[in-house]
């Protein structure tokens, strides 16, 4: 045989593999109704391709009065037995699951990595009588509020032992006492990570490499102890060339993937408790984790911070004097990603031991006032708040005005999610349960089955409890609130829960400032001079000038639109039309479930006649052991088959919720 001719064949032959593959591809997709990767696709017709050759040997080499009628059943079987593997592979190994090769080595190392994390915290959970998981004890006894405390201390070392992820993820749980019982709550407070300062050398190469030039020309001078050492971050005092002396936040080297590869192994175990335990399920421990981690990833953001730093302080600047609190100006040309440079607040955090007595009960109460007042001002006016404001993110000045500090955790808002808070809030001081359900069942989508009439009488029971004569607002009751809804199925939005928490924390934070400070009396003040203001002729001018100019396009259009109505009312034409299956969602599932049933009647007719050509085996024989009409059967066959093995496959990723 000449080069030339086996060149020509190799060629010819390619082609024909090349054709195959895509032939193939576009079936497959049109079948599946997904994209398949070519790895799979070459699998898939290597077994094809073997499985015609297996038929071929059986029916077609051995038999030389074999013909050309053949090939319907022969690229059947080749579709048939490809559309298989890929469907079962699909549902096994959804594609995007296995690694490409050229990216083998970095995902064996991450997943190795994971692996001995994972191994280290399940060591330390045992350790410590962590596993298997189990539900709190709930019993009204000394004995099991023992318990509880035994467990809730063993948690809070487990956790400390664990590393800086888990260490925030035990504060967070700290602030939802509806999650845990309090003895827990008690000892996830305590949780504190004492964290050695990392070596000034490495803290001086983040700096440079971050502003992009020597330390020695951005700073006058660094000091390279630092002032504050914390598990992600460490601050340093240093002075501009201008004069300035500023705070320096500079991010610990090498902390965001080891957080990454924390935060994925604790998503990993609250979805594995939420899936195997009743509890875990009942606490919605994987919707926390999400949240715990979208926070602690913002965190780790400088220049998201900045950006919550100026929003913060342009906002403040447009409330009264009294009312206000101070928020400290940032450096944008000289902050990044990992380092962020903030003027330097002069004073004591609330926090550090005796910055309290240092000051009179006058100035306390009025920086109490302050600080409520700013944030009911950042939830209710701005849409913009600070929701972390701990007795350590709050600074008295020598002059006793409070400034904020650290903004990881903001809260935003957008306008209509503001108004119903504000409801909300505004309603829950003055004690009022009928407008609070009103606004929550505004702003929350409400179960099939739900009772709405319990919810307002468990609601007016709550109100009349926590929030009558006599009773004292603490932190508890707006997590007790939550629980409350909760209860009820009804998913309270993300941003509902943390208006509520910076609330609730800041009440803990004024109690220590001020123990004489009433936040109910202030709260209902609050709400009483929002509502004096409102009726001002001013802020009614103000309101009905913002409602028309909402109105003022519709009502531009109104005359129109009245004309066309008595127009066709007039001459008959006019007629209502209703659209059934409005949603997208419902639309999706029947035209699902007409597809399926179509293809499922076309399989049974299809099998049926196949099977009626195989039993009849009537006309000309196409080879010596197989007829025309069994020809056609067996073709029928591969089309029933074909047809049943995509409406499997629809059942299965539907049950998956693909």
């Amino acid at each position: 045989m000449e080069f030339a001719e086996i060149a020509g064949r190799i060629l010819l032959a390619s082609l024909v593999a090349v054709i195959f593959i895509v032939v193939l591809a576009m079936f497959v997709r049109r079948l599946l109704g997904v994209t398949v990767g070519l790895g799979r696709i070459i699998v898939a017709g290597v077994l094809g391709l073997g499985a015609e050759v297996v038929f071929e040997s059986r029916f077609i080499w051995q038999d030389p009065d074999a013909s050309w009628q053949l090939i319907p059943v022969q690229i059947g079987i080749v579709l048939l037995v490809a559309s298989l593997f890929l469907m079962l592979a699909e549902l096994v190994i959804p594609t995007g699951t296995i690694v490409r090769p050229d990216k083998w080595v970095t995902s064996t190392r991450n997943r190795l990595a994971r692996t001995r994390r994972y191994s280290e915290v399940t060591r330390i959970a045992l350790s410590h009588g962590l596993l298997p998981a189990r539900r709190p004890n709930l019993a009204n006894t000394a004995q099991a509020a023992e318990d509880r405390t035994t467990a809730g201390r063993s948690l809070r070392m487990a956790l400390q032992e664990s590393g800086v992820t888990f260490v925030k993820f035990g504060q967070v749980l700290s602030t939802r006492p509806e999650l845990f019982p309090t003895e827990y709550i008690d000892e996830l407070s305590k949780l504190q990570q004492n964290v050695a300062p990392e070596p000034w050398e490495n803290i001086r190469e983040v700096i440079t490499a971050e502003l992009g030039m020597e330390l020695e020309e951005a700073f006058a001078h660094v000091d390279p102890e630092p002032l504050a050492a914390a598990s992600i971050g460490q601050v340093h005092t240093a002075r501009l060339h201008g004069g300035e002396v500023v705070a320096v936040k500079v991010q610990r080297p090498g902390v965001q993937p080891l957080v990454e590869r924390d935060l994925d192994i604790a998503l990993r175990m609250a979805q594995t408790l939420e899936h195997s335990t009743e509890w875990g399920r009942s606490l919605g421990l994987y919707k926390v984790a999400e949240g715990f981690s979208q926070s602690l990833r913002d965190e780790l953001d400088y220049e998201l911070e900045a950006m919550n730093i100026q929003a913060l302080r342009t906002t403040s600047l447009q409330y009264p004097e009294t009312e206000r609190v101070g928020i400290p100006e940032h450096y944008p040309r000289m902050s990044t990603k990992r380092v962020l440079v903030m003027e330097m607040v002069a004073g004591h955090t609330l926090s550090e031991p005796g910055t309290v007595e240092r000051y009179s009960d006058t100035v306390r109460k009025a920086q109490a006032s302050a600080l409520f007042r700013s944030l009911m001002h950042q939830i209710m006016d701005d849409g913009v708040f600070h929701a972390d404001l701990h007795p350590g993110n709050i600074v008295l000045r020598p002059d006793g005005s409070a400034t904020l500090l650290d903004f990881g955790s903001v809260g935003r808002l957008d306008a209509e999610l503001r108004e119903l808070i504000s409801e909300v809030l505004l309603a829950f001081y003055r004690g009022d349960s009928r407008t609070i359900a009103d606004a929550l069942l505004s702003m929350v989508p409400i179960p099939e089955d739900f009772d709405e009439l319990l919810l307002r009488r468990e609601l007016s029971h709550f109100m009349s409890r926590h929030m009558g004569p006599g009773a004292e607002l603490k932190a508890e009751v707006f997590t007790l609130l939550v629980g409350l809804l909760a209860k009820h199925r009804l998913a309270v939005p993300a941003e509902l829960t943390l208006a509520f928490r910076a609330v609730a924390v800041l009440e803990g934070t004024l109690r220590l400032l001020a123990p004489g400070f009433d936040l109910l009396t202030e709260a209902k003040e609050y709400g009483e001079t929002r509502l004096r203001s409102s009726l001002r002729p001013s802020s009614i001018t103000e309101a009905l000038n913002n409602e028309v100019l909402t109105l003022l396009p519709m009502l531009r259009r109104l005359p129109r639109r009245i004309d066309t109505l008595t127009g066709d009312l007039e001459s008959g034409r006019l007629s209502i039309n209703m659209r059934l299956l409005a949603h997208p969602q419902d639309r999706k599932l029947l035209v699902s479930l007409v597809h399926e049933g179509i293809l499922t009647f076309l399989a049974g007719v299809t099998g049926i006649m196949a099977t009626i050509l195989l039993v009849n085996g009537g006309g000309p024989m196409v080879t010596s052991s197989m007829s025309l009409f069994q020809l056609f059967g067996y073709t029928l066959v591969a089309v029933a088959s074909v047809f049943i093995l995509r409406v499997v496959f629809d059942l299965f990723r539907r049950r998956k919720g693909d």
